[in-house]
C-alpha cells in the first residue's frame, strides 16, 4: 500500500479533534444545525410581512452536495487562514500558530475527492508556504504576501467547480449557519469567551462569507452584484459581535448570525 502524502495544509497537524472533521460538519442534518444555534432567529426584527414568512420557511435546508458542498469545505480552509493571519497581524503570533495546529475543520484529505472530480488546482503548496511563514515568525509583509497568494489559489480552486450563483450563495448560507453554531459554542450566556477556538472559527466563517459577497459585487454579473449586495446588507452590524480575536468577552445575543444565515438562504432560493 502506498504511503499517504502529508504536509502542513491540514494535513496541518494530526486529527486531534477528529470528531469534528469538515466532512462530518457538512453532513450534519438541518435539525442538528438548528439545535446547535443559540437563539435561532430566522426572521428580521423589522417584521417585514412577506419576507418574514420566507425566512421562517428557510429554517429547514437540505444537506449540501456537489459544488455547494465543495465551496463550503473550501470556506473552512479560507476561514482558518484568515483567522491565523488576523491573529498574526495583531501580534498574537503564538495564537496564530496554535490555531493552525488545533483547528479541526479543514483537513485536506476531505476535499481530495472533489479536487479530482472537478479537476481543480491544488493549493497545498501555497498553504505550506503560508503556514511555514507563520511558524518561522516571518515579517508580517511576508505572511500577508503568502496569504494573498494562497487565497487567490483557493478562489481558483473554487472556480473549477463551475458552481452556479445559487450554489455559491448556499455555501455562504452554510458558512453563516456554522458561524452561529461556533459562536454559541465559544461564548457563554454571560458573554465570556470560554472556548476561544470556536469563537475565532465563528469570525473566520463570517469573514469568509463577507469576502465572497464582496467578490460577487466586484466582478460579477448584474445578478451576482445584486445578490452580493443583498448578502452584505444582511451582514450589517455582525462585525460588532467580535471585539477582537483575543478578546475575553463578547456579545451575548447571537441572533444576528442565525438571522443572517436564514436570509442568505432566501437570497439563494431567489436565484435558483
Amino acid at each position: 500500500m502506498a504511503e499517504r502524502k502529508t504536509s502542513t495544509t491540514r494535513r496541518v497537524s494530526p486529527r486531534k479533534w477528529a470528531a469534528a472533521t469538515a466532512a462530518g460538519l457538512a453532513a450534519l442534518t438541518p435539525a442538528t444545525m438548528t439545535a446547535m444555534m443559540p437563539q435561532a432567529a430566522l426572521a428580521s426584527e423589522s417584521g417585514e410581512a412577506g419576507e418574514s414568512g420566507e425566512a421562517g420557511e428557510a429554517g429547514v435546508t437540505q444537506v449540501l452536495e456537489g459544488p455547494a458542498k465543495f465551496l463550503t469545505q473550501l470556506g473552512y480552509f479560507e476561514g482558518t487562514y484568515r483567522i491565523a493571519a488576523q491573529l498574526y497581524r495583531h501580534g498574537a503570533h503564538d495564537k496564530a500558530r496554535e490555531h493552525l495546529e488545533l483547528s479541526h475543520h479543514a483537513f485536506y484529505e476531505d476535499i481530495e475527492p472533489e479536487l479530482a472530480e472537478y479537476d481543480a488546482p491544488e493549493f497545498d503548496g501555497l498553504a505550506k508556504q503560508f503556514t511555514d511563514a507563520i511558524a518561522a515568525d516571518a515579517p508580517e509583509a511576508d505572511v500577508e504576501a503568502a496569504l494573498s497568494a494562497l487565497l487567490e489559489a483557493v478562489s481558483k480552486t473554487a472556480d473549477a467547480s463551475g458552481a452556479t450563483l445559487h450554489e455559491r450563495l448556499m455555501a455562504m448560507h452554510k458558512l453563516m449557519t456554522l458561524a452561529a453554531a461556533e459562536y454559541g459554542g465559544g461564548v457563554d450566556a454571560e458573554g465570556r469567551v470560554d472556548v476561544a477556538m470556536e469563537y475565532r472559527d465563528s469570525w473566520g466563517f463570517y469573514k469568509t462569507a463577507e469576502q465572497r459577497a464582496q467578490a460577487m459585487i466586484a466582478g460579477g454579473t448584474t445578478d451576482e452584484t445584486e445578490a452580493g449586495q443583498a448578502v452584505l446588507d444582511r451582514l450589517q452590524g455582525i462585525a460588532a459581535l467580535y471585539p477582537g480575536l483575543t478578546a475575553e468577552t463578547a456579545a451575548k445575543d447571537t441572533s444576528a448570525l442565525s438571522a443572517a444565515a436564514g436570509w442568505i438562504e432566501i437570497i439563494a432560493l431567489r436565484h435558483k
